[in-house]
This record gives C-alpha cells, sequence and structure tokens, in this order.
C-alpha cells in the first residue's frame, strides 16, 4: 500500500472529530465504496458507538442527536466487534448468505450509510489495538461503485487502513487525555485560588460547585455536608444546574441512595445509566433523586460520579458531578478515570479548608469561652475585694466621724457664744455622713450584682443560644457518638443575660448525655413560644431505655447519695435556681410512659419578669 497525502493527514491529525472525518473519506475511497462508517469502544458501557460517517442515507432511528452504538454480537458491526474478524458480504439482505458465513449472524438492520432496498455489499474489519488484545473499534464501507461485491483485495486494504487507523486513534487519545489533563489542573488552580476558610462558607461552596459544574460539562453539581445537629444526615449546601431554593433542604441519610452510599462507605461511585439493557442508574424509589432529576435538562441521571469529603477516617459530605455533557453526539458522556482523579485532588483540598474553617470557628468559640471565664472571675474577684477592702476604711472613716461629732459638741458647750459655729459645723457632718452611707449603699448593691449576675442583660433570639451551645457540645457529641435533631420555632426576643443561660442549656445537655453513655444516642430539642403570654419554652428530650434511672440518680440523688454526688447535680442546682430565681422561669424534668425523658425549660419573653 503506497503512503500518499492523505494518509499523512491521518497520521498527523490529533483532533478525534477530525480524525474520524478523515478516516471514513479514506477509507471510501481507497476501496472505491458508495458509503463508509467508522465506531469506537465505549469503555464503560461496553458498545461500539458511531464516531464519523460519510452520510445517514438509510437510518429512520439514526438522527445527528442520537446515539448510535451496538452491542458486541449485535448486527453485523457487533459481529466483527464479538470475534474481532473481518466479515465481507455480498448481500445484506440475503439471509442465506449470512447463515453460510457464520450461524450468529444477523442483520440488525439498525442503521446504513446507504440505501439499502435493493441490497448492497458490506465490507467491515476490526480496529485492534496495539498489542492484538482489544477491538478499539469497526471500520466498515458498502457499496462497491464499480461492480457488486468486495473482493479479497479490498479486505486486505481495509484491513491494513484499519490498523493503520489504530495507531492514529491512539495517538488522538493520548493527545486529548494530556490535553484533558492540562485542563482540569488549570481548574484545579482556579478553584484553589477560591479556597479560604475565612471567606463565608455558602459563598464559597457556591462558587466551587459552579466552576466544577463548568469545568467538567455536567448538568448539575452538588456538595453535601453533614448536619451539625444530625450527623447521620447529609444537607445540600452548594448546587449548581438546580435551584437555589433546594439549598438546605434536600437531604440524604447515611446509607440512603448514591449520596448516602458513598458516604457511608467512604468510596467514590463512578456510574453511568443503560438504557438498553433495562438497567437503572438509580433506584427509583429514592425520592429524593427523582425530585432532584425533574430539574435537569435530560429529565433523569445517565451518568454519576461522586466522591466523598474525607479527612483522616471521618467523612465530612459528598461532592458529585451528575449527567456529563457530551461535546457532540458519539462523544463519551460518561465520567473518566481523569474526571474521578482530579475531582479526587480538589475534593481531598476542599476537605482540608472546610477543616481549617471549623478549627477556626472552634478558636473563635474558644476565645469567647475564655473571654468569658475571666470576666466571671473577675466579677468574683471583686465580690471578694469589694467587702474587704471598702469596708474596714468605711467603718473606720464612720468612727471618726462620730469622735468628731462629739469633740464639736463638747466644744460648743465649753465656749459659750459659738452655738451658731457648732450647728454649722454639725450639717457639714451630716452631709459627710450622708455621702458615706450612699457610698456605702452602692457599693453593697455591686456586691450582689457580681454575686448573682457577672454580666449584662440584652435582648436576644433565643433560637442562636440553644444553636451555640450545640457547637459548643460538637466534639464531646462526636466522640460519644451522640445526634442531636433540633426544630427550632418562631420565638419573640428575650431580654436575658445570654452566657448564663447559655450555661443552663449546656448542662442540659450534658445531664443528657450523661444518661446515654458510650453507646450514645439521638436527642431532639425543640423551641416554641407558648400561650398569650408568650412564654418561651425549650424541650430536650431523649428515648431510651435506661435514660431514667441515670438522669434521677443526677437530678435528684436520694438522701444515702450524698458522697457520690455527681458534680453534674451541683449544675443543675444551680441552673434550676438561675432560671427560677433570677428570670422567673420554670425548669423540670419528666419521664413518658414510653420512656422518654424531657427536660422542660420557660422563660419569659416581657422584661418586667427579670
Amino acid at each position: 500500500m503506497e503512503f500518499d497525502q492523505a494518509l499523512l493527514e491521518i497520521f498527523g491529525e490529533l483532533d478525534r472529530d477530525r480524525l474520524m472525518e478523515r478516516v471514513v473519506r479514506y477509507a471510501r475511497d481507497r476501496v472505491d465504496a458508495s458509503g463508509s462508517s467508522v465506531f469506537l469502544l465505549d469503555d464503560i458501557a461496553g458498545t461500539y458507538v458511531l464516531q464519523a460517517t460519510t452520510g445517514l442515507q438509510d437510518a429512520t432511528e439514526a438522527t445527528p442527536e442520537r446515539r448510535i452504538e451496538y452491542r458486541p454480537g449485535e448486527g453485523l458491526t457487533g459481529w466483527i466487534a464479538k470475534h474481532g474478524r473481518a466479515l465481507r458480504i455480498d448481500n445484506v439482505m440475503d439471509s442465506q448468505e449470512l447463515n453460510r458465513i457464520a450461524t450468529d449472524l444477523q442483520w440488525s438492520k439498525k442503521y446504513s450509510e446507504i440505501a439499502s432496498k435493493q441490497g448492497r455489499a458490506y465490507l467491515g474489519v476490526p480496529i485492534m489495538s496495539r498489542d492484538g488484545t482489544t477491538v478499539m473499534g469497526v471500520l466498515r464501507v458498502s457499496a462497491k461503485r464499480r461492480g457488486h461485491r468486495f473482493t479479497e483485495a479490498d479486505e486486505r486494504l481495509l484491513s491494513t487502513i484499519a490498523q493503520m487507523v489504530s495507531i492514529a486513534i491512539e495517538n488522538s487519545r493520548r493527545y486529548e487525555q494530556e490535553k484533558r489533563r492540562a485542563r482540569y489542573f488549570q481548574l484545579l488552580l482556579d478553584i484553589s485560588a477560591t479556597l479560604n476558610p475565612r471567606r463565608p462558607l455558602n459563598e464559597m461552596l457556591n462558587e466551587v460547585a459552579n466552576r466544577l459544574q463548568r469545568g467538567y460539562r455536567a448538568e448539575a453539581c452538588q456538595l453535601y455536608l453533614r448536619d451539625e445537629n444530625y450527623t447521620s444526615r447529609l444537607i445540600l449546601r452548594a448546587a449548581s444546574g438546580l435551584p437555589e431554593e433546594l439549598l438546605g433542604r434536600v437531604s440524604y441519610k447515611i446509607g440512603e441512595g448514591l449520596i448516602g452510599y458513598v458516604a457511608e462507605s467512604g468510596q467514590p461511585v463512578r456510574a453511568r445509566e443503560r438504557d438498553e439493557t433495562g438497567g437503572q442508574l438509580t433506584d427509583q424509589r429514592d425520592e429524593q433523586t427523582a425530585q432532584l432529576a425533574h430539574f435537569l435538562p435530560s429529565g433523569r441521571y445517565k451518568s454519576f460520579l461522586g466522591i466523598p469529603l474525607v479527612l483522616g477516617d471521618e467523612v465530612h459530605g459528598v461532592l458529585a458531578l451528575v449527567n456529563k455533557i457530551p461535546s457532540s453526539p458519539g462523544h463519551r458522556d460518561w465520567f473518566t478515570q481523569d474526571d474521578y482523579e482530579y475531582l479526587a485532588l480538589l475534593g481531598t483540598e476542599l476537605t482540608a479548608v472546610l477543616e481549617s474553617g471549623r478549627y477556626l470557628r472552634a478558636l473563635s468559640e474558644v476565645g469567647v469561652t475564655a473571654l468569658r471565664m475571666q470576666r466571671i472571675a473577675s466579677f468574683g474577684t471583686l465580690a471578694q475585694r469589694v467587702p474587704h477592702e471598702t469596708s474596714n476604711p468605711l467603718a473606720v472613716a464612720r468612727l471618726a466621724l462620730a469622735n468628731l461629732r462629739t469633740d464639736i459638741q463638747a466644744l460648743g458647750t465649753s465656749r459659750v457664744g459659738r452655738e451658731t459655729d457648732t450647728a454649722r459645723l454639725l450639717r457639714r457632718l451630716d452631709v459627710i455622713e450622708t455621702q458615706i452611707e450612699e457610698v456605702s449603699s452602692k457599693l453593697l448593691n455591686l456586691v450582689h450584682f457580681s454575686q448573682q449576675m457577672g454580666f449584662t442583660h440584652a435582648t436576644v433570639q433565643w433560637n442562636d443560644i440553644v444553636r451555640e451551645a450545640l457547637i459548643w457540645l460538637a466534639a464531646e457529641r462526636r466522640r460519644r457518638q451522640v445526634e442531636i435533631r433540633a426544630t427550632y420555632g418562631e420565638l419573640p426576643s428575650l431580654f436575658i443575660e445570654p452566657n448564663e443561660l447559655f450555661g443552663v442549656v449546656v448542662v442540659l445537655l450534658q445531664v443528657m448525655m450523661e444518661g446515654l453513655g458510650p453507646e450514645g444516642g439521638l436527642i431532639e430539642v425543640y423551641t416554641e413560644a407558648v400561650g398569650p403570654a408568650q412564654i418561651v419554652r425549650t424541650k430536650i428530650c431523649c428515648p431510651h431505655p435506661r435514660l431514667k434511672q441515670v438522669v434521677a440518680a443526677i437530678v435528684e440523688p436520694p438522701a444515702t447519695a450524698n458522697q457520690d454526688l455527681s458534680p453534674l447535680h451541683f449544675e443543675w442546682a444551680l441552673a434550676r435556681q438561675t432560671v427560677e430565681q433570677q428570670y422567673g422561669g420554670t425548669l423540670s424534668w419528666s419521664t413518658s410512659e414510653e420512656g422518654t425523658v424531657c427536660f422542660a425549660m420557660d422563660l419569659p419573653a416581657h422584661k418586667e419578669s427579670i
């Protein structure tokens, strides 16, 4: 076979689409055929997909938008792919001829490059990999222009073309792979520049989702994170390609659907729907996935790539891409190994930034707590120092004042005619004594304030206080394997000392967690406004078989347990005293018939009750 300019152009072409167009034209012209097509293997689906053709003359099912593919063994093209052998037929409509060639050979009538009404000749050869172990594709021609049949020489020529084309295809694939990797590497650098643990979390995550959807040419990108209050649930925190109102509303339980499976297993999932074989990418019973699919242009999940966001042994969330958009008909509509590898790199960096953000928030909370403790210690010290450092000087001043009054009175009686001066001096002493009493009274009030409060009242949202307490206990909840499910009602503002009641909520949660023991469990928190007086009620409940006995031993220990009281008993007593005496509220606990233990705290919303 002589080398010509067209063949050199085939070897020099790296763009896959242009390469395939050159191949079919070259094959058609070299064997003097009326039409030619080339099919390449889809590595994931295992089918052979049409990549280029000289024309669609007789294909009622074939349109430029429709993917045309053959399974191994299906039709003439599938037979070549299955057996890895050339196939030369004089008349594709002659069933006897097909049966003589092979008993499993049938014409599928799915697709043809030329009109087949009169029955035309057909020649197809496999495109083998360089090592000869894989059928990379099928190159076929139809309808000999001069004559009615293809010869053995045509078969040898087309096979030689296929051998050379296989080298060009492998070169093109390597070029495309490197170009794709370079694009993903640039995408990784661009996204990395946006990751900053000090940025607002929602803003950062949404920008990542938008860039990933565009960069990977996906119909949607979804980012789920664990619920801080209910750690066995994943919540949609950012998305691109989906309505914004779904954020925070769509959730999966661990193990539920594709998202839940990735989180539970800690393993990536790369999958694709197989329509023709009846297989489904997702379980139709998964209502959340079915709901999300309605918002996609395809209306269903056709391909999926999901990776866990893992740091150490902990899965923080799941990053998922849905439905790869092919750049043109016949191009891949699945996610490749390169897609996964670069997404995994980004996931690792994103997880590290999320963890850094969590540490920054924790450090901030520690700083706030340190400030609270510093203020408490300062006021406590003031409460101790005020009596010692002011009482004695005031007592000395009062004694000196009394002695001075006595001396003035004695002096007045011994010096006749000076009664007017004496009265004037005594009036001045009365003024001094009144001022000393006022100072003494104010200091006493300050002592009481520092002993009882230590902080200043402010108008706050009670739900924010509850959330802060849950965040403060996040590390302890994970250690004890305790899940929190919080339901927040619409509440009026409270005029309270937030740090003081923050400690009350923490104590109630700690008592409940202590009762659960090392095996952990679920604690439910509810807030609601009750009655016309606008009472803010907070309930902390937990169903557990042994919880009642443990909680009772802490909050209401028997008289014989004085020597073995839990430190939480005193904290509970202080919390109850604070709620009832400082705020005019109530704090109690109860057990239902089913064994559910509940703490109930009522706080009045009006200032006058404080």
